[in-house]
């Protein structure tokens, strides 16, 4: 509590100043105009002050010490406690907006996936949130995501009839293969080299350790100017794969999920994917909002199955009509690949059941 002449003020953070000023010259009986002349400034500006309209400046308080004698540090204090009032009430509004928004991601997943640091707190959570997608407000993040040319690419998803994708899963798992892809040199594109190693990636079908495998896709990849990321599908996203161009207009990225985590999705999601770098264009044609299987959609899963299988020898194999498991070993002998690619399209194709064969593919594991 202080006191002005007998006159008892508490300060109240909720209060404006102008509030406490307007009691004292009442109990003074002292108009505005009055105070006004005794400041030496206009009446409006008194009004002003009073109603809230303009802060209580360190020059007014000093003036006000002259007219009440009471030091100008009293209403200095009155101000400041009024402004860190106002922010925190904006603060604290703000973060229960922030609070709803912050429940439409998958925060705890990607906590637990480590994509962002683990936290308690909902302030804590946000903050955290906004850096891993390197902006300052939900508001500024969503502008951007709701522009589809910002997530220009081919998707390979893998979508049931009626069942809806996780937009703010999707974009979070994209931006988490940005973020790996920045760490990955790679040589200038070269659509030539790609091509001309295509046989070369389809021999690392028969590899089954992705500690092996996985560094020389890298490599060879990076070399015509490609990253390669693996980044763990969030539960929503429900997609295999990406291929997009990072903003060095020479440098690609191909992002898998390893969605279904066995090594015949794995690689012909790759094939497909590599596809829509070889023959379609630099642009848009799967957007962020539409999901739909189209012509280059089409063309890239005939692309990644020719060159697994080519189609004159899965052809013949298809005429023989003998799907046992000693067959399906000595055509993928003959062809080079491994045995799960071939269960995998047999499957895929209905010549056997998807529960048929299954001990001939390689199953993955994340390790997080």
């Amino acid at each position: 509590m202080m006191a002005i002449n007998g006159y008892k003020v508490m300060p109240n953070y909720a209060t404006v100043p102008g509030e406490t000023l307007r009691e004292v010259i009442t109990d003074r009986q002292m108009t505005q105009k009055e105070l006004a002349s005794r400041l030496d400034i206009t009446p409006k500006h008194v009004s002003n002050i009073i109603n809230g309209e303009v802060q209580l400046t360190p020059e007014t308080a000093k003036k006000l010490e002259f007219v009440f004698d009471v030091n100008a540090s009293f209403w200095n204090s009155l101000e400041k406690n009024y402004q860190e009032y106002k922010q925190n009430k904006a603060s604290e509004q703000k973060l229960k907006e922030q609070e709803i928004i912050l429940k439409s991601y998958p925060v705890k997943e990607l906590e637990e996936k480590n994509f962002i640091e683990k936290s308690n707190t909902a302030v804590e959570k946000v903050n955290n949130l906004l850096k891993f997608f390197g902006f300052v407000s939900f508001d500024a993040l969503k502008a951007y995501t709701d522009n589809d040319a910002n997530f220009a690419g081919a998707y390979r998803l893998a979508v049931n009839s009626g069942q809806k994708v996780d937009n703010n899963a999707l974009i979070a798992w994209i931006r988490k293969g940005d973020i790996e892809a920045s760490n990955i040199d790679t040589d200038p594109f070269s659509k030539e080299d790609a091509e001309a190693s295509i046989m070369t990636l389809r021999s690392l079908t028969k590899e089954i350790d992705p500690q092996s495998f996985i560094p020389k896709l890298q490599k060879i990849c990076a070399s015509f100017g490609v990253a390669i990321v693996f980044v763990p599908e969030i539960k929503g996203s429900k997609v295999c794969g990406m291929t997009r161009w990072s903003s060095n207009p020479q440098k690609a990225i191909i992002q898998l999920s390893l969605r279904y985590k066995t090594n015949d999705v794995l690689w012909f999601t790759f094939f497909h994917e590599l596809a829509h770098i070889l023959k379609h264009k630099k642009e848009p044609f799967i957007t962020t909002q539409k999901y739909r299987v189209s012509e280059v959609e089409k063309e890239a899963d005939n692309f990644a199955a020719s060159v697994l299988l080519p189609p004159d020898k899965y052809g013949d194999f298809i005429k023989e009509n003998d799907f046992s498991k000693s067959s399906i070993v000595k055509f993928a002998r003959i062809m080079e690949v491994h045995p799960g690619i071939v269960v995998g399209r047999l499957q895929k194709e209905g010549y056997i059941e998807y529960y048929q064969f299954n001990d001939l593919k390689v199953r993955y594991e994340w390790k997080l």
